[in-house]
């Protein structure tokens, strides 16, 4: 074929394919568009756990981290001068008690006592439990159960009050059978005197010692303590009918006995309601 003839032919075909790309695009507009791109799938990653101090369910030893140096010489710089750390372990209802120990909260207790030797003397750190609610993943994941407090002892030494999840605590000074003058204290009663005169509640208190004593002076001693709280809810019109004394002595320790401060949170009261069935 001559080229005089093949020119003609290849712009027929270049015109055709521009006017049908035209009338498909313009006209029609059904051209045919590039494939989106899919978004790449997000990669979720997690938060690492960088709390210095945790544990496992049901299981004493502490899991410390990098950063628990640095959290143990912040909670050195609170103390005042002469003053006590106290160390409070947490531990929650179906948590057994380690040999040795009452509950899992004093056995956690201890074992963040020894991370601290070294740094404070053991006279100057004292150990106590306390009953908490059980964390949401607390069986699959580790998790805080230590609480710390520094304070001077010789401060601290008065009656005070502490509500956990199933009971109130009123701690006593010394060996005392009453508590101090405080009110704060007596407000507190006094509403719960009200509560009870509205509702079919009842009561139950029982009292508490630490170890000095015999075991029969200190059963006779936490009665005293419970009977000392009766009467006053008794005198602010809660029949007595309602309310039920009981001595554990020195048999239930929520604290060690080897310090002040520790014998101090163990003299005390526990105050459980129930509700009428």
């Amino acid at each position: 074929m001559s080229l005089r003839l093949l020119i003609p032919i290849l712009g027929f075909v270049l015109w055709s394919f521009v006017c049908q790309q035209w009338y498909v695009c313009k006209i029609k507009q059904v051209c045919d568009k590039p494939a989106a791109t899919a978004p790449a799938p997000e990669v979720k990653t997690e938060t690492p756990d960088t709390r210095p101090l945790v544990f496992n369910w049901a299981a004493p030893d502490a899991i410390t981290r990098p950063g628990f140096a640095a959290f143990r010489d912040s909670l050195l710089a609170t103390i005042p001068e002469g003053g006590t750390l106290e160390i409070i372990g947490l531990y929650a209802e179906g948590e057994p008690a380690p040999e040795g120990f009452p509950n899992m909260g004093l056995a956690r207790a201890a074992k963040v006592k020894a991370l601290f030797a070294g740094h404070l003397p053991d006279d100057r750190i004292s150990i106590s439990s306390q009953l908490a609610d059980k964390p949401a993943d607390a069986e699959t994941k580790p998790f805080e159960s230590v609480r710390f407090s520094a304070f001077n002892p010789e401060a601290e030494e008065k009656t005070e009050i502490v509500e956990v999840p199933d009971r109130i605590i009123i701690h006593f000074p010394y060996s005392s059978a009453q508590k101090e003058a405080d009110p704060k204290v007596d407000e507190f009663l006094k509403k719960m005197a009200e509560r009870l005169k509205q509702t079919d509640e009842t009561v139950t208190i029982t009292g508490h010692t630490d170890n000095t004593g015999t075991d029969q002076a200190n059963l006779v001693l936490g009665r005293a303590r419970a009977r000392h709280i009766q009467k006053i809810l008794i005198g602010y019109g809660v029949d007595k009918s309602r309310i039920t004394i009981e001595s554990k002595g020195e048999s239930e320790p929520i604290a060690d006995n080897d310090t002040e401060a520790g014998r101090h949170r163990n003299r005390r009261a526990e105050i459980v309601l129930h509700a009428k069935n």
